[in-house]
């Protein structure tokens, strides 16, 4: 069959340059590509091979916005699937809800998906105290779950303590073959800068410093908070530099916090530009990489492929379970510290 009469129907409410490149991918080869999304991460002069159907955007604090997204983006998903039925759809697990209605409607109009597990619901609920373990909510979404994956063409997951969890909360004796691929990161794009002639670097006055970085979300998850108070152990030792970049939930307490202590080794920045990325991940030493306690076998940030990319080693401050600690030791790219020391 030629690509061109091929057509795919990719669902992800947050689209990230991972899943992008995905979808470019079968751009390229000559596929016919939609995409429903409530974001999509892009960058200067890009150009998608896909059609973007826009989306609701997801919330992440308070909870009850973040149900309500789900809910108003898995109605638009939906009505993609509704339309675009004659498609082979690629689901990813944010929201929950997508992958969960996908056997339904299954069986209404005879579709036929895949399902990509980023994140693993209803396991983080339960790890996050959202839900109580087996309940009768978490029993009905374990079910939910199993049929999504039950019904669905593949399973697709990141590693495998995510396989270990997606298969305990299958029903026993029900066998199901879930495929491991690993995220990446553009070696291209991102790759070792000497110092000097970083721009980031020599905007920020990093070249002569050694910079221990953490990038990306403050989440309610993610404990920034100790960074800020591991800057002010050490900020005696002048050549080391602690950047913070990002945003989120927590910011503004964040940025209260970073202005009363006034840390002269401690740099806070808002998110950076896609295009720049590239520069601000390669000026640092060391990249910070804090995954909570409740996302052990239920996720994988792909920040680490990034980190990697630009050179850097890698603070993995995680529970000893954690996926990211095994990489850590098996490559010896870095340290391992426990949430909150």
């Amino acid at each position: 069959m030629e690509s061109s009469s091929l057509h795919l129907l990719a669902i992800n409410q947050s689209t990230s340059t991972l899943f992008r490149d995905v979808v470019d991918y079968f751009g390229e080869l000559g596929v016919d590509v939609k995409l429903v999304a409530g974001y999509l991460e892009t960058g200067e002069n890009y150009q998608p091979k896909f059609q973007w159907i826009s989306a609701r955007m997801g919330d992440r604090a308070p909870a009850w916005r973040r149900i309500w997204s789900w809910i108003k983006f898995t109605v638009q998903a939906l009505c993609a699937m509704v339309r675009y039925r004659d498609h082979f759809i690629l689901l990813v697990s944010n929201p929950p809800l997508v992958p969960w209605i996908a056997p339904i409607v299954k069986r209404v109009l005879g579709i036929h998906y895949a399902v990509l597990v980023y994140d693993l619901w209803p396991e983080a609920m339960v790890q996050m105290g959202m839900i109580r373990r087996g309940g009768l909510v978490n029993r009905f979404l374990c079910r939910c779950d199993a049929r999504s994956y039950r019904n669905a063409e593949c399973v697709i997951t990141l590693g495998t303590r995510m396989v270990e969890t997606i298969l305990a909360n299958m029903p026993p004796g029900e066998p199901l073959d879930v495929q491991i691929i690993p995220n990446w990161a553009d070696t291209d794009f991102i790759r070792p800068i000497p110092k000097g002639q970083n721009p980031f670097a020599i905007e920020h006055g990093l070249t002569d410093k050694f910079v221990a970085m953490y990038s990306g979300a403050f989440g309610v998850t993610r404990n920034i908070e100790g960074i800020v108070y591991a800057a002010e152990e050490i900020q005696d030792i002048q050549d080391v530099q602690v950047v913070l970049i990002g945003g989120g939930a927590r910011e503004s307490e964040v940025r209260s916090i970073a202005a009363e202590k006034a840390l002269p080794n401690l740099l806070l920045l808002p998110w950076q530009p896609v295009e720049s990325i590239r520069y601000s991940l390669t000026a640092a030493d060391c990249q910070i990489v804090s995954l909570d306690a409740t996302s052990d076998g239920v996720s994988f940030p792909s920040k680490v492929y990034s980190a990697l990319a630009a050179g850097s080693a890698i603070i993995a401050v995680c529970s000893e379970r954690s996926e990211l600690v095994d990489l850590v030791n098996e490559y010896d790219c870095g340290l391992w510290v426990r949430p909150r020391d």
